[in-house]
């Protein structure tokens, strides 16, 4: 790997290499941005414990207080609202999601189709080096050609 004044290489910095992530960004809406967002966050297990004590609380209190008493409707219908509202969001960043999988298996389409010509190219350089030097290569020449076909 190479190295710069700024420090080493990075593979994303070459280019033939596609940053996947960051056209997959570009692409996104304020309202796709946000919803990923939502999703991330509302994926994270630290939103879970806050749901959990949250409802533990909203339980405890409405019970001490009479404020929600048994069987918690207004607690019910909050989280029935919350769950409606999340389950587009979920389906927009999910949506999201899938066309970044589509755009990252293009890319990597590409790349491993040009690591393949070069190392087939390669394989070309070196047998011809090889019979410019006197080796006997013929044994070879079956192996290279079945690998080159393709399936």
């Amino acid at each position: 790997m190479q190295s710069t004044a700024q420090g080493p290489a990075q593979v994303e910095d070459h280019p033939l290499v596609t940053d996947v992530n960051a056209a997959h960004c570009d692409r996104l809406s304020v309202t796709e941005r946000i919803c990923r967002r939502i999703a991330d966050a509302t994926g994270a297990p630290i939103a879970l414990l806050l749901a959990i004590l949250l409802q533990l609380g909203w339980v405890l209190w409405g019970t001490l207080t009479r404020w929600d008493p048994y069987p918690f409707a207004f607690l019910l219908t909050c989280s029935n609202i919350l769950q409606l509202i999340l389950i587009f969001v979920i389906s927009v960043a999910q949506k999201q999601q899938t066309l970044h999988d589509e755009i990252r298996a293009e890319a990597d389409h590409d790349t491993i189709s040009r690591l393949l010509y070069h190392g087939e190219i390669q394989d070309r350089i070196l047998v011809r080096l090889a019979e410019r030097s006197g080796v006997d290569v013929s044994d070879l020449a079956p192996m290279i050609a079945s690998l080159s076909k393709a399936s």
